[in-house]
């Protein structure tokens, strides 16, 4: 994919650093999974067995774009040696993500680049090492309610050795709605107002709220009812 730097200007200083040299094979970094945060702490770890969406899904009545935590492998070779004062070389540093938006025919809808930031460590014997880095997949604007979109997502960076690198792409379905997400339990409904009207108040709104508003999951209308007009009544 060709890199947009009218994007983001910066990264044209990071092209010129890997001038270099360029690690061609794209299975020596990838993009395993989108990350699914753990209410409460939202805090996203490298771990390839934890939780994660296979699809996501973005409310438009509550955000208007989508932002996803990536899960990024490293399979380069270890190259460092205490014992030959080697330093390691394969480490990789992310600069940022490259983002392709296919529609359900698999006509791009629109190409771009967006900064990111993340360190990864290359792997030990056959497993990779593992990082993490956030890439808004799907920008404001972008999306249209009733829609399923795929966003084509590829991390690029530079490995402490001089090389630029680019990984595989992570094929991502976004299901866009308007709406969608916002759960009106019975218990919220105002009994003092005519059909339903969610009461931001009085009764039970115990758990965690979503660490993402309006994107994969659920949210109780008495949540995000100061935050969109689809909260207040279906």
């Amino acid at each position: 994919m060709k890199r947009l730097l009218k994007v983001i200007p910066v990264l044209a200083a990071g092209v010129l650093f890997g001038a270099s040299g360029c690690a061609d094979n794209e299975g020596m970094l990838f993009v395993r999974q989108v990350i699914a945060l753990p209410a409460g702490n939202c805090q996203a770890a490298a771990d390839p067995s934890g939780l994660f969406w296979s699809s996501g899904v973005l409310d438009l009545a509550l955000r208007d774009s989508y932002e996803a935590s990536l899960l990024v492998g490293n399979q380069l070779v270890r190259r460092g040696s205490r014992d030959l004062l080697r330093t390691e070389s394969s480490r990789v540093i992310i600069r940022g993500a490259e983002v392709a938006l296919l529609n359900d025919q698999k006509a791009v809808i629109s190409e771009f680049s967006v900064p990111a930031a993340g360190f990864i460590d290359p792997g030990s014997g056959d497993e990779p090492g593992y990082g993490v880095t956030s890439a808004l997949l799907v920008p404001p604007g972008t999306a249209t309610a009733g829609t399923r979109i795929v966003a084509e997502v590829r991390v690029f960076g530079d490995t402490l050795g001089g090389d630029e690198i680019t990984s595989a792409a992570l094929a991502f379905p976004i299901t866009v709605c308007s709406g969608c997400l916002i759960s009106y339990p019975a218990d919220a409904d105002d009994p003092a107002q005519p059909g339903y009207q969610c009461a931001s108040s009085g009764s039970d709104t115990s758990g965690d709220p979503p660490c993402r508003l309006g994107q994969d999951e659920a949210v109780d209308c008495r949540l995000c009812a100061g935050v969109s007009q689809a909260c207040l009544a279906p």
